[in-house]
């Protein structure tokens, strides 16, 4: 462990734009809302990140920084996430262990899901303090979300949250030293849609120099392509009453197109039968927002980039849990007669040997919860084992030193680890999306852990996990052998973990019968 330097006031440190105050904490040091660019507001929005002009003086760095999200501010979610207004949303939180500039820890930077379109980094789940603990600087960043950050807007640059993400892993780049991190030892990491985001810089040749390992939790492949962002944008503009032009956009308030986005969310049954079939039949966009298939910061599919060697020479930890989106059917459960899975799961675009397959792959589930495991499938569990097959093209790799930065197709390939979260929680009795995040960064004990993991989760599976991310970070390697398409191995989280000669069969053969379709 590392003891903090300096028992007096609060630290203040100098970054590039200025000095900020943070907290002293035991064992810790943390600092919020520090900007890494300048608001996105007036001739700047929908623009790429600009540079914060800075400030004079020492700012308060105590509190959350404002949120792109605006909400909900309920209770409702499994994560808390606070909403706070303002207009500087592009901003940064630090944990460290240590002030020393001469320390040199590696650093972990935090990208939230959300949808692409909600989320925020300042709720107690993305505290850094156990990562603190083991040595380990922690940042948690914003970024620009649903058609602000992702939408097709004409005259404007694509993917405009992915270039937050850069501006933010520059500023890392620039200031981490005085926070006691080394900026050549970056491990980014990101869950969800977080995660999706990660994959889609993992893939993007500008992100290459920024980050040398890369954590993914239950990560959508980003599948939009410029064609269907355009779509989206006009359907947006007619929602919104407004001409599609930047000069346009520029005047809408943010609340206007967020109501904007929730209105294509629709909760009839026609609205989720439709959802279903997009999403099953593999013939559409996953969501209405998320990284772009753009020509130019993420010039080809992720898949086609790992293959072709972007990123080979990063380590890469990848993982689900086994039942992510179980729970999004139960509403359709009344409609679904058992029995008939198989012929519905047909119906909605599923190959017909998959479709016969899963009744027999999961007979404890109801029609709408094989529903729900097909989804899960589709969106997290498949791509997981496509990214492993993408990566591993090329055997025979080595790992580079840990954190060390790679450009595209330079040097070996470095190894990429799989894991299955597979506890089921006494609140669900499954395993679903969001679960393994306490057990990751091992807070246990934080607001509405109770809620998705019921109220005695396992310690010693939360020392297991967090301790293996942790050996990743500072080490560039974990507890079990690499994913070969040889040897599928992966690492199974559980009361009993283990790791499997093959976890992912199911999805390895389901994948196999969509490319056969």
């Amino acid at each position: 462990m590392v003891v903090p330097l300096d028992a007096g006031v609060d630290p203040v440190v100098a970054t590039r734009s200025g000095r900020v105050r943070g907290v002293r904490r035991p064992g810790s040091f943390a600092f919020r809302g520090i900007p890494y660019a300048a608001a996105p507001v007036g001739p700047l929005r929908f623009g790429r990140p600009a540079p914060h002009p800075g400030w004079s003086g020492v700012r308060d760095a105590t509190r959350n920084g404002p949120t792109p999200s605006l909400g909900p501010t309920t209770d409702t979610y499994s994560i808390p996430e606070p909403v706070v207004p303002g207009e500087q949303i592009l901003n940064l939180n630090v944990f460290t262990p240590t002030l020393d500039g001469g320390a040199r820890l590696p650093v972990y930077v935090w990208i939230h899901g959300g949808g692409f379109v909600g989320g925020s980094p300042g709720g107690p789940w993305f505290d850094g303090a156990a990562f603190n603990a083991d040595g380990v600087v922690t940042v948690a960043i914003t970024y620009r979300l649903g058609f602000e950050g992702y939408g097709h807007v004409p005259g404007a640059q694509e993917n405009r949250a992915l270039r937050d993400c850069i501006s933010a892993l520059e500023w890392v780049q620039e200031n981490i030293a005085a926070f006691g991190g080394d900026p050549g030892r970056v491990t980014l990491g990101g869950q969800s849609a977080g995660g999706g985001a990660a994959l889609a810089l993992l893939a993007a040749p500008a992100a290459q120099d920024l980050f040398g390992a890369a954590i993914v939790h239950s990560a959508p492949l980003p599948d939009i392509r410029i064609a269907d962002a355009v779509g989206q944008s006009a359907v947006m503009a007619r929602l919104c009453g407004v001409e599609n032009t930047w000069d346009s956009w520029r005047e809408v308030p943010r609340e206007q197109i967020v109501a904007a986005e929730r209105s294509l969310d629709r909760a009839d049954l026609w609205s989720a039968v439709r959802d279903l079939h997009r999403i099953l039949g593999t013939s559409a966009p996953l969501t209405a927002f998320g990284p772009v298939i753009d020509d130019d910061l993420v010039p080809v599919e992720p898949l086609a980039a790992f293959s072709a060697g972007t990123g080979a020479a990063k380590p890469v930890l990848i993982g689900a849990t086994s039942h992510e989106f179980n729970g999004v059917t139960a509403h359709v459960d009344r409609f679904l007669a058992q029995g008939f899975a198989g012929a519905i799961l047909v119906g909605l675009g599923v190959p017909a040997v998959l479709a016969r397959a899963y009744p027999r792959a999961y007979p404890d589930f109801s029609p709408a919860e094989l529903l729900g495991q097909a989804v899960t499938n589709r969106v997290f569990r498949i791509p997981t084992v496509r990214v492993a097959l993408a990566r591993t093209a090329t055997s025979g790799a080595t790992p580079p030193v840990p954190g060390a930065a790679a450009r595209p197709g330079a040097g070996p390939m470095a190894p990429t680890w799989l894991w299955d979260f597979r506890w089921r929680s006494a609140a669900t009795g499954r395993s679903p999306h969001c679960l393994d995040l306490p057990f990751a960064w091992h807070v246990l004990d934080a607001e509405r852990v109770t809620r998705i993991a019921g109220t005695d989760p396992p310690l010693p599976l939360a020392d297991h996990m967090h301790g293996e991310i942790v050996r990743f970070i500072t080490e560039g390697t974990v507890g079990w052998e690499p994913f070969r398409p040889e040897a599928p191995v992966a690492h199974v989280f559980d009361e009993e973990s283990v790791t499997g000669r093959d976890p992912f069969r199911f999805e390895r053969l389901a994948l196999q019968a969509v490319d056969d379709d």
